[in-house]
Protein backbone atom coordinates (compact mmCIF):
# COMPACT_ATOMS: atom_id res chain seq x y z
CA UNK A 1 0.00 0.00 0.00
CA UNK A 2 2.79 2.41 0.89
CA UNK A 3 4.61 1.57 -2.31
CA UNK A 4 1.47 2.17 -4.34
CA UNK A 5 0.83 5.59 -2.77
CA UNK A 6 4.45 6.54 -3.40
CA UNK A 7 4.28 5.69 -7.10
CA UNK A 8 4.45 8.92 -9.15
CA UNK A 9 2.28 7.43 -11.90
CA UNK A 10 -0.31 6.22 -9.41
CA UNK A 11 -0.33 9.55 -7.60
CA UNK A 12 -0.82 11.47 -10.85
CA UNK A 13 -3.82 9.32 -11.69
CA UNK A 14 -5.28 9.74 -8.21
CA UNK A 15 -4.72 13.49 -8.29
CA UNK A 16 -6.47 13.66 -11.66
CA UNK A 17 -9.35 11.59 -10.27
CA UNK A 18 -9.62 13.97 -7.31
CA UNK A 19 -9.62 16.97 -9.66
CA UNK A 20 -12.37 15.34 -11.74
CA UNK A 21 -14.41 14.72 -8.59
CA UNK A 22 -13.98 18.28 -7.31
CA UNK A 23 -15.01 19.60 -10.73
CA UNK A 24 -18.10 17.37 -10.80
CA UNK A 25 -19.16 18.52 -7.33
CA UNK A 26 -18.70 22.15 -8.34
CA UNK A 27 -21.60 21.81 -10.80
CA UNK A 28 -24.05 21.63 -7.90
CA UNK A 29 -22.15 23.04 -4.92
CA UNK A 30 -20.62 26.36 -3.91
CA UNK A 31 -16.86 25.80 -3.79
CA UNK A 32 -16.87 26.85 -0.12
CA UNK A 33 -19.30 24.03 0.65
CA UNK A 34 -17.14 21.30 -0.92
CA UNK A 35 -14.84 19.51 1.51
CA UNK A 36 -11.89 17.34 0.63
CA UNK A 37 -13.69 14.44 2.32
CA UNK A 38 -16.55 14.84 -0.18
CA UNK A 39 -14.07 14.87 -3.04
CA UNK A 40 -12.23 11.82 -1.67
CA UNK A 41 -15.47 9.87 -1.30
CA UNK A 42 -16.52 10.63 -4.87
CA UNK A 43 -13.07 9.71 -6.18
CA UNK A 44 -12.86 6.58 -4.04
CA UNK A 45 -9.68 7.80 -2.36
CA UNK A 46 -8.53 7.75 1.25
CA UNK A 47 -9.27 11.05 3.00
CA UNK A 48 -5.71 11.52 4.20
CA UNK A 49 -4.28 10.80 0.77
CA UNK A 50 -6.73 13.28 -0.76
CA UNK A 51 -5.33 15.97 1.51
CA UNK A 52 -1.75 15.03 0.68
CA UNK A 53 -2.32 14.94 -3.08
CA UNK A 54 -4.93 17.65 -3.50
CA UNK A 55 -4.04 20.19 -0.85
CA UNK A 56 -7.34 22.02 -1.21
CA UNK A 57 -10.52 21.92 -3.26
CA UNK A 58 -9.55 25.18 -4.95
CA UNK A 59 -6.23 23.71 -6.06
CA UNK A 60 -7.99 20.66 -7.47
CA UNK A 61 -10.50 22.79 -9.38
CA UNK A 62 -7.72 24.93 -10.83
CA UNK A 63 -5.81 21.78 -11.79
CA UNK A 64 -8.86 20.51 -13.67
CA UNK A 65 -9.16 23.84 -15.47
CA UNK A 66 -5.49 23.70 -16.41
CA UNK A 67 -6.07 20.27 -17.95
CA UNK A 68 -9.12 21.53 -19.87
CA UNK A 69 -7.18 24.58 -21.05
CA UNK A 70 -4.34 22.42 -22.33
CA UNK A 71 -6.87 20.28 -24.17
CA UNK A 72 -8.49 23.31 -25.80
CA UNK A 73 -5.15 24.81 -26.92
CA UNK A 74 -3.92 21.56 -28.44
CA UNK A 75 -7.21 20.94 -30.25
CA UNK A 76 -7.20 24.47 -31.68
CA UNK A 77 -3.56 23.98 -32.75
CA UNK A 78 -4.54 20.85 -34.69
CA UNK A 79 -7.41 22.69 -36.38
CA UNK A 80 -5.22 25.66 -37.27
CA UNK A 81 -2.60 23.34 -38.74
CA UNK A 82 -5.28 21.76 -40.95
CA UNK A 83 -6.71 25.13 -42.02
CA UNK A 84 -3.65 26.23 -43.98
CA UNK A 85 -2.91 29.94 -44.49
CA UNK A 86 -5.14 32.04 -42.24
CA UNK A 87 -4.58 35.38 -40.53
CA UNK A 88 -3.33 35.82 -37.00
CA UNK A 89 -6.74 37.19 -36.02
CA UNK A 90 -8.53 34.10 -37.37
CA UNK A 91 -6.14 31.86 -35.46
CA UNK A 92 -6.73 33.78 -32.23
CA UNK A 93 -10.49 33.60 -32.68
CA UNK A 94 -10.20 29.87 -33.35
CA UNK A 95 -8.19 29.41 -30.14
CA UNK A 96 -10.65 31.41 -28.03
CA UNK A 97 -13.64 29.67 -29.58
CA UNK A 98 -12.11 26.29 -28.76
CA UNK A 99 -11.92 27.29 -25.09
CA UNK A 100 -15.58 28.22 -25.11
CA UNK A 101 -16.41 24.91 -26.80
CA UNK A 102 -14.33 22.96 -24.28
CA UNK A 103 -16.14 24.56 -21.35
CA UNK A 104 -19.62 24.41 -22.95
CA UNK A 105 -20.64 21.31 -20.93
CA UNK A 106 -19.45 23.04 -17.75
CA UNK A 107 -21.39 26.31 -17.65
CA UNK A 108 -22.71 25.36 -14.20
CA UNK A 109 -19.14 25.14 -12.87
CA UNK A 110 -18.20 28.47 -14.47
CA UNK A 111 -21.27 30.11 -12.94
CA UNK A 112 -20.29 28.79 -9.51
CA UNK A 113 -16.73 30.04 -9.95
CA UNK A 114 -17.90 33.48 -11.07
CA UNK A 115 -20.05 33.76 -7.95
CA UNK A 116 -17.22 32.58 -5.70
CA UNK A 117 -14.69 34.89 -7.34
CA UNK A 118 -16.78 37.90 -6.32
CA UNK A 119 -16.33 36.88 -2.68
CA UNK A 120 -12.75 35.65 -2.89
CA UNK A 121 -10.31 38.04 -4.61
CA UNK A 122 -7.50 35.47 -4.43
CA UNK A 123 -9.61 33.00 -6.44
CA UNK A 124 -10.46 35.73 -8.95
CA UNK A 125 -6.74 36.44 -9.41
CA UNK A 126 -5.93 32.76 -9.89
CA UNK A 127 -8.68 32.40 -12.49
CA UNK A 128 -7.45 35.51 -14.30
CA UNK A 129 -3.86 34.23 -14.22
CA UNK A 130 -5.02 30.96 -15.76
CA UNK A 131 -6.93 32.77 -18.50
CA UNK A 132 -3.95 35.02 -19.27
CA UNK A 133 -1.71 31.96 -19.57
CA UNK A 134 -4.11 30.38 -22.08
CA UNK A 135 -4.41 33.58 -24.09
CA UNK A 136 -0.64 33.95 -24.21
CA UNK A 137 -0.33 30.38 -25.55
CA UNK A 138 -3.01 31.11 -28.14
CA UNK A 139 -1.26 34.29 -29.29
CA UNK A 140 2.12 32.58 -29.59
CA UNK A 141 0.51 29.68 -31.44
CA UNK A 142 -1.18 32.18 -33.78
CA UNK A 143 2.10 33.90 -34.64
CA UNK A 144 2.29 36.76 -32.13
CA UNK A 145 5.30 36.24 -29.81
CA UNK A 146 3.51 38.38 -27.18
CA UNK A 147 6.83 39.65 -25.84
CA UNK A 148 7.69 42.81 -23.96
CA UNK A 149 5.35 45.50 -22.69
CA UNK A 150 3.38 45.72 -25.93
CA UNK A 151 3.00 41.95 -26.01
CA UNK A 152 1.74 41.95 -22.43
CA UNK A 153 -0.82 44.63 -23.31
CA UNK A 154 -1.96 42.64 -26.36
CA UNK A 155 -2.46 39.62 -24.09
CA UNK A 156 -4.54 41.70 -21.69
CA UNK A 157 -6.52 43.12 -24.61
CA UNK A 158 -7.43 39.65 -25.84
CA UNK A 159 -8.27 38.61 -22.26
CA UNK A 160 -10.70 41.54 -22.18
CA UNK A 161 -12.21 40.31 -25.46
CA UNK A 162 -12.68 36.84 -23.97
CA UNK A 163 -14.28 38.11 -20.76
CA UNK A 164 -16.68 40.38 -22.63
CA UNK A 165 -17.65 37.53 -24.95
CA UNK A 166 -18.11 35.13 -22.02
CA UNK A 167 -21.26 37.03 -20.97
CA UNK A 168 -22.83 36.12 -24.31
CA UNK A 169 -21.44 32.57 -24.22
CA UNK A 170 -23.08 31.83 -20.87
CA UNK A 171 -26.50 32.26 -22.54
CA UNK A 172 -25.60 30.88 -25.98
CA UNK A 173 -27.23 27.46 -26.28
CA UNK A 174 -26.87 27.18 -30.06
CA UNK A 175 -24.98 24.05 -31.24
CA UNK A 176 -22.45 26.11 -33.22
CA UNK A 177 -22.12 28.94 -30.66
CA UNK A 178 -23.11 31.40 -33.40
CA UNK A 179 -23.83 34.29 -31.02
CA UNK A 180 -20.50 33.70 -29.26
CA UNK A 181 -18.63 33.65 -32.57
CA UNK A 182 -20.30 36.88 -33.69
CA UNK A 183 -19.40 38.64 -30.45
CA UNK A 184 -15.81 37.36 -30.61
CA UNK A 185 -15.39 38.76 -34.10
CA UNK A 186 -16.90 42.12 -33.14
CA UNK A 187 -14.80 42.43 -30.01
CA UNK A 188 -11.61 41.49 -31.84
CA UNK A 189 -12.22 44.24 -34.41
CA UNK A 190 -12.67 46.78 -31.61
CA UNK A 191 -9.59 45.45 -29.81
CA UNK A 192 -7.53 45.81 -32.98
CA UNK A 193 -8.68 49.40 -33.43
CA UNK A 194 -7.75 50.10 -29.81
CA UNK A 195 -4.37 48.42 -30.30
CA UNK A 196 -3.63 50.43 -33.44
CA UNK A 197 -4.53 53.70 -31.72
CA UNK A 198 -2.12 52.85 -28.89
CA UNK A 199 0.54 51.53 -31.30
CA UNK A 200 0.63 48.10 -29.73
CA UNK A 201 1.48 46.33 -33.00
CA UNK A 202 5.25 46.76 -33.34
CA UNK A 203 6.82 49.84 -34.86
CA UNK A 204 10.30 51.36 -34.60
CA UNK A 205 10.57 50.42 -30.96
CA UNK A 206 8.21 47.44 -31.20
CA UNK A 207 8.71 44.04 -29.67
CA UNK A 208 9.80 42.51 -32.99
CA UNK A 209 12.32 45.18 -34.07
CA UNK A 210 15.25 42.80 -33.65
CA UNK A 211 13.67 40.07 -35.79
CA UNK A 212 14.44 39.55 -39.46
CA UNK A 213 10.80 38.79 -40.30
CA UNK A 214 7.63 40.78 -39.60
CA UNK A 215 4.50 38.86 -38.75
CA UNK A 216 0.92 40.12 -38.93
CA UNK A 217 1.05 41.43 -35.38
CA UNK A 218 3.95 43.79 -36.17
CA UNK A 219 2.46 44.84 -39.52
CA UNK A 220 -0.21 46.99 -37.94
CA UNK A 221 -2.97 44.69 -36.73
CA UNK A 222 -3.83 41.00 -36.75
CA UNK A 223 -4.00 40.10 -40.43
CA UNK A 224 -5.03 43.57 -41.62
CA UNK A 225 -2.57 46.03 -43.12
CA UNK A 226 -2.49 49.61 -41.96
CA UNK A 227 -4.41 52.06 -44.10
Amino acid sequence: MLQDSASPHSNDEKRAALADAAWALLATHDIDKIGLDMVADMAGTDHGLAGALGGSVQRLVLAKMAALDHQSVMESFDDIEDAGEVSVREKIIEGLLHRFETYAPYRAQIDQLNRSARRHPELALRLLDGLEAVVRRVLVMAGDPAQGLKGMLRVKGVVAVFLATARVWMKDDSPDLAATMKMLDQRMVKAEEWGVSLRLFGGKHGDHADQDHHDDASAGRYGVDND
